[in-house]
């Protein structure tokens, strides 16, 4: 039984995994999705990433090499899932759309 459990969650975690590379951030560049990005990402994502992004208590979004890869897709299936040590999931708090709008943000304040 544990062995079926085990085989499941890989199986649904290496689905998730080529979905989101397939995946494209439908606003990108786009001026709208930035500015909503941005109050999306000082609503939910500032008090651990700190204003504008810099880092506080977790990484600076500012840089462009990301810990977990520097892709849209990489991107969102970071925040979509979360990963260990801290990040969580904002997929069931956010969903797909205002998760695209947020990597649109984050993107514009890369250097």
């Amino acid at each position: 039984m544990k062995t079926l459990i085990l085989s499941i969650l890989l199986i649904m975690i290496f689905m998730d995994v080529a979905l989101s590379q397939q995946a494209k951030n439908p606003y990108g560049g786009d001026q709208q999705a930035i500015k909503e990005g941005a109050e999306i990402f000082k609503k939910n994502c500032e008090s651990c990433h700190g204003p504008g992004g810099k880092g506080d208590i977790c990484p600076d979004l500012t840089k462009k090499n990301k810990k977990y890869g520097n892709t849209d897709a990489d991107l969102f299936l970071t925040i979509s899932k979360g990963r260990p040590g801290g990040m969580p999931n904002w997929d069931n708090t956010l969903g797909p759309d205002r998760i695209w709008k947020v990597i649109t943000y984050i993107r514009s304040i890369e250097k």
